[in-house]
């Protein structure tokens, strides 16, 4: 089922209202029990059956408790009509077997219903983790990863335990009511009433302490976020960290920010904890009434001692589901507040809207065309891209070049579908990209980009990253074209060399090459190269290029680069300025030309030279 037939209508996070430049986020109220309900009613559908014979077994688990107090009362009033021991034996052994049969529901009961709690929870988080593949870059610019983590770990965790051991303490409570308290009634109907007076003052006391509860779970929840942010941020920095000699104020930020999340537990705590001795003296004072008036109609002789004893028995056969009844109120906000903060994510629609996604996968020849496209950012005051005009056929490699902010990275991410272009301004084979499934356009496309990004797996595994079906052959082969081959055998596992965190372990070259091969391994129609030679010395860029060269012959190839050497010998060279194209041609023709892009590498020539001085 798909995420969004999971969603009732109306459904998103109040927390979308700050986010004035998100695309496409729809603000609506906080959840409500009812809309509670009908977004996880579709978790549990795949479970019914164990749900239906865990809450059988619950059901069973109570009706074996409500016959052992009627059992006692003939006990005890037999006792006092001279009972024959025989007989006595064989009351105590019914009592041995009820309870032995209670025990086995509830242990059966607990393990159904507590392992759809934990499949719920599964499916909540897969479902969190694919939409947050869904979600374009510009979400992740503005969120922490250590806040996403928070969500997907402590926040669902919070939803499971309200699923589980809340849905066993209101099952509980609901059957135990309705079946304890037509007993209580059968023996004697005043006692009753007295007993349960005082329930009024304890539904107002769950009122009042409710919302309080809601609100302080939810600052626990959101410092746990910025607790989680700070240590992943702290971790994957720790070498600026240490480069700076910043450890003990990086300790200081990190223990301030520790002691706000204990303090705003504490509270939360102090609240709860105060919330449960109220409800217990409640429940006493009804005990203390059931108690006096009781007595007092055993030495009237309207009930017998044995009626009297099965009454308290029942009386406190309510105290477990009654006492729990805080616990779930304190539970259900926890879960409410974990629910707003998970489904503040998942109500965010993805950016770009493909409305190809239904449409077999098809074939990319690698034409790509722009036809008078301009793109601003939304809410942007200028446009980033103007009046673009570039047709690219298949094997033909064109370099992009310009100042920082001159476009040159939106160009490439338009290409990619990472952000959505307008509609008839960007083509690839002749077609609008919005008519192109997602699908088969990225799996089209090996990108290299800025920033290197590589996972905690072996260096083949990340070469293979996006291979269908790995080949030790093929990895080998994309490592020998980024120049990469001869270091990887050198090290200590060769290619079964584990990478550390983003690379940690390699050098920034080594990185960027593991990324090319990445790149190449897919063997991509369209091969995208966003400045990724920038940390790679010019000996080791020739040998890159020389090898990637004879693999651009048969697919586009599309180069962004600051170093001209880079695209030099590229078939067509495009110089951005402002967000326009300004010149285009051959490095020999635009040289000629004596413009931006000359002077740009006269500049770069001068550099070099002084360098080498």
């Amino acid at each position: 089922m798909s995420l969004e037939a999971k969603l009732p209508n109306g459904f998103a996070d109040p927390t979308l209202k700050l986010m004035k430049n998100w695309p496409r986020a729809v603000a609506a109220p906080m959840f409500s029990t009812k809309k509670l309900f009908l977004y996880l009613v579709a978790y549990f559908e795949p479970y019914r059956r164990q749900l239906a014979v865990g809450t059988v077994c619950l059901l069973l688990a109570n009706l074996l408790a409500l016959a052992s107090p009627s059992v006692l009362r003939h006990v005890i009033d037999g006792l006092m009509s001279d009972m024959l021991p025989a007989r006595l034996i064989q009351f105590g052994g019914l009592i041995v077997l009820l309870a032995l049969a209670q025990a086995t529901m509830l242990f059966f009961q607990r393990i159904l219903l507590i392992g759809v709690a934990r499949n719920v929870e599964c499916g909540l988080r897969n479902d969190f983790y694919s939409h947050l593949q869904k979600l374009p870059l510009l979400f992740y610019q503005s969120r922490r990863t250590g806040d996403l983590m928070a969500r997907a770990t402590s926040d669902m965790a919070t939803v499971r335990t309200l699923v589980g051991l809340g849905l066993i303490a209101i099952l509980n409570a609901l059957f135990a009511v309705t079946m304890v308290l037509p007993a209580m009634m059968a023996v004697n109907w005043k006692l009753t009433a007295l007993a349960f007076l005082p329930l009024p003052l304890l539904a107002l006391t769950c009122k009042r302490f409710s919302n309080q509860i809601h609100e302080r779970a939810m600052i626990v929840q959101e410092s746990y976020g910025k607790l989680t942010s700070r240590a992943q941020e702290m971790t994957t920095g720790i070498r600026v960290a240490r480069a700076y000699g910043q450890e003990q104020s990086e300790i200081s930020k990190f223990t301030k920010i520790n002691s706000e999340y204990v303090t705003n537990n504490i509270a939360l705590i102090r609240l709860s904890s105060g919330f449960r001795p109220i409800l217990q003296f409640f429940i006493g004072l009804g005990f203390v009434i059931a108690f006096a008036y009781g007595g007092y109609l055993v030495v009237k002789g309207v009930i017998t001692t044995g009626q009297f004893v099965q009454q308290t028995l029942y009386l406190n056969l309510l105290v477990s589901p009654v006492a729990s009844f805080g616990f779930v109120v304190n539970l259900y906000q926890q879960a409410m507040a974990s629910m707003d903060r998970i489904h503040s994510i998942m109500s965010i629609k993805p950016s770009i809207s493909n409305d190809a996604q239904r449409l077999d996968d098809v074939r990319i020849r690698g034409q790509i065309e722009f036809r008078n496209l301009t793109f601003k950012y939304n809410n942007a005051a200028e446009p980033v891209l103007k009046n673009i005009n570039l047709r690219i056929t298949p094997g033909q490699t064109v370099a992009i070049v310009g100042g920082v902010g001159s476009g040159k990275s939106t160009l490439i991410d338009l290409v990619c579908g990472l952000i959505e272009a307008p509609r008839g301004q960007l083509l690839i084979d002749g077609k609008p990209i919005q008519d192109i499934p997602l699908r088969s356009l990225r799996s089209a496309i090996g990108c290299v980009s800025q920033e290197t990004i590589l996972f905690t797996e072996t260096v083949a595994a990340n070469i293979a990253f996006g291979m269908n079906e790995r080949s030790r052959e093929t990895v080998e082969k994309a490592a020998e074209k980024a120049a990469l081959a001869d270091e990887i055998r050198g090290f200590p596992q060769g290619f079964d060399t584990l990478v550390g965190e983003r690379g940690l372990t390699l050098s920034g070259g080594q990185k960027q090459r593991t990324a090319i091969a990445r790149a190449v391994a897919i063997d991509p129609r369209i091969l995208i190269l966003d400045d990724a030679l920038s940390s790679v010395d010019a000996q080791t860029e020739d040998l890159i290029l020389r090898h990637l060269r004879q693999s651009l012959k048969t697919r586009t190839g599309l180069i962004v680069s600051h170093r001209l050497s880079t695209v030099r010998d590229a078939d067509l060279i495009v110089v951005l300025e402002d967000g326009y194209i300004v010149e285009r041609g051959t490095h020999e023709e635009l040289l000629a030309y004596n413009g931006i892009y000359a002077d740009l590498y006269d500049k770069q020539q001068l550099e070099q030279e002084l360098s080498q001085i």
